[in-house]
């Protein structure tokens, strides 16, 4: 039987710990987070990787917010989102 599992959910299952897995959801598109978000947040709660679960979350919500009259989202959850998503590229790459 064929693999149908789209590579990059892939490789989040395939994941070697949790920095490897927070990179994954940094580079998942909006539309694959959307469409597989109970596999993504199934994958990161096996994992025992809750900032995951949390970054999903918070991408979720702000892609599904809705905007105001410029288009934009609420701030005080686009600020959140940005200070997580910056907390999760600095984990993803080391602490550096």
């Amino acid at each position: 039987m064929a693999d149908t599992m789209l590579p990059i959910l892939r490789q989040l299952h395939e994941a070697d710990g949790d920095r490897s897995r927070a990179d994954t959801l940094l580079r998942m598109p909006d539309s694959v987070m959307l469409k597989y978000q109970m596999v993504i947040e199934g994958a990161c709660r096996r994992a025992g990787f809750e900032a995951g679960r949390n970054y999903l979350a918070l991408r979720v919500s702000l892609s599904l917010a809705v905007r105001d009259a410029d288009g934009l989202p609420p701030t005080e959850l686009s600020i959140t989102w940005e200070q997580y998503r910056r907390a999760l590229v600095e984990f993803a790459a080391g602490g550096k």
